[in-house]
């Protein structure tokens, strides 16, 4: 994938996200179940499925621009990665409690990571993947571009000691029922309950840090657009919990805009809600 021409790489990465929707079923079934709560439409409408198609050839172009990331230099991230909203980042360092980056898997996060991470150390919460290479891999690539990947075990300590020092904390907020293997908290996502991890509000809440919601949009040529919203501050009142939901609330609100006008950039292949029971 570093030897060969981009214009090479891309149509082959269309050829393969291609392939991989009308093979895997199972993922297709999901997919198309997500986009119908974003879209408001029946699973069944075409437009269901020309999203979802389009969410399998965005991936496979992300996972080549993965295979190539250890080659891209200041320059070319500078070059790729645009940035709109960077004053946001900004004012929310400004206050010197760190800041609290949320994202969710869109677009190409790595490469966006990686363009911010020039100016300010990144500490990403990440899970650890079942295949070690793989791991090792996105490790590897991610260190050389001032970006640290820590595991969720111990993760809170590790994120307030990184606030603590004016650096950026970075979180994946849609791990759909993942969710439940950490402190959640169900809010409303295109109209629709479901659960959120709280991580983000309650590090927010405890550290005063500002969050920024952000998200990388990929453009036609493929370059990339880095969006920053305005900082999110997480109340500490007494009703923890109260503090905690409005927070995450508003983390959700601010994801749904990017999901809403790009939803085929949305790499969501396992269900974001939970099932529909009959009746209800």
């Amino acid at each position: 994938m570093q030897r060969l021409p981009e214009r090479i790489t891309y149509a082959g990465a269309v050829l393969t996200g291609e392939l991989a929707y009308l093979a895997w079923a199972s993922r297709r079934r999901i997919t198309k179940g997500n986009f119908a709560v974003v879209l408001g439409l029946p699973k069944d409408h075409p437009e269901v499925a020309r999203v979802a198609r389009r969410t399998f050839r965005n991936f496979a172009k992300y996972v080549t621009e993965i295979m190539r990331f250890p080659k891209l230099g200041l320059e070319d991230l500078a070059r790729l990665v645009r940035l709109q909203g960077w004053e946001h980042l900004r004012e929310g360092l400004a206050r010197n409690r760190g800041l609290i980056f949320v994202s969710i898997h869109f677009g190409n996060f790595d490469l966006g990571g990686a363009r911010i991470a020039n100016d300010v150390k990144l500490n990403v919460i990440a899970d650890d993947l079942t295949n070690q290479r793989l791991m090792d891999l996105l490790v590897g690539n991610r260190s050389h571009k001032n970006i640290t990947i820590h595991s969720p075990i111990g993760a809170a300590k590790k994120a307030l000691r990184a606030l603590r020092r004016n650096e950026m904390v970075g979180l994946m907020m849609d791990l759909g029922p993942r969710a439940d293997a950490f402190n959640n908290v169900e809010v409303s996502f295109f109209g629709t309950p479901t659960k959120f991890p709280s991580v983000a509000a309650n590090l927010a809440r405890v550290s005063g840090a500002p969050i920024v919601v952000s998200a990388v949009v990929r453009e036609r040529d493929n370059t990339f657009r880095g969006i920053a919203l305005p900082p999110i501050m997480v109340e500490r009142t007494r009703e923890a919990a109260q503090d905690i939901e409005r927070g995450t609330q508003a983390i959700v609100s601010g994801l749904e805009r990017f999901v809403r006008e790009w939803p085929d950039q949305w790499y969501i292949f396992r269900p974001m809600w939970p099932p529909v029971r009959p009746g209800t």
